[in-house]
Order: structure tokens, then sequence, then C-alpha cells
């Protein structure tokens, strides 16, 4: 596999992508090309990588689906009150228990 070849495996991209962040995050000196070349992979296709899953990473708040009926205050403040009642806020309905917290 020369530096060349237009397609490149899932795990050597994670690999350029994660070499590249930890050197931005820790506030390394490096150049790109240098990771590049480790990875096998010519400069024009190491500086498309990162640029061009982007858009499929995890980087956004999740927008889809329902929105959350129960924040998560709500819900420490009802495990707060099952922790301190016990027995009898276990014996409580969900309504009751809303009602409580």
């Amino acid at each position: 596999m020369g530096l060349g070849d237009l397609h490149h495996t899932t795990p050597k991209k994670s690999k350029i992508i994660g070499a590249v962040t930890f050197a931005k995050a820790h506030k390394l000196d490096f150049f790109h090309s240098d990771v590049f070349r480790e990875n096998e992979v010519c400069k024009q296709q190491g500086w498309k990588i990162p640029h061009d899953g982007r858009d499929r990473r995890h980087l956004e708040v999740e927008t889809r689906g329902r929105p959350k009926l129960i924040t998560p205050d709500n819900l420490q403040a009802t495990e707060r009150i099952i922790w301190q009642y016990g027995f009898q806020a276990r014996a409580l309905t969900w309504q009751g228990l809303a009602l409580e917290a």
C-alpha cells in the first residue's frame, strides 16, 4: 500500500485523528506531515481525513427523538427521597413521588 492509495481503513483514519487531537490538546509542537508519513498517507489525503468524517462524529448535541420529560435535577431529587425515606418512599406511586420531589 503506497502513499497515494485513496482508500484508507478506519483504524488508520482513527490513528491520524487521534494523534492530531492528542498533540493539539497537549499543546505539542508537531508537523501534520510527520503524522501522515508515519501512517503511510499522502499529505492531500491526510488533510482530507479529519475534515470528511467531522459530520459523522458525535460532536454536536443529540437532537433526534423525544425530549426528556425528567431533568437530571428532578431525577436526583427523586433518588434523594427514595434513599431518605427508604421503604415508605418505595410504596409511593409515580405521581406521589413526583409531588414529594
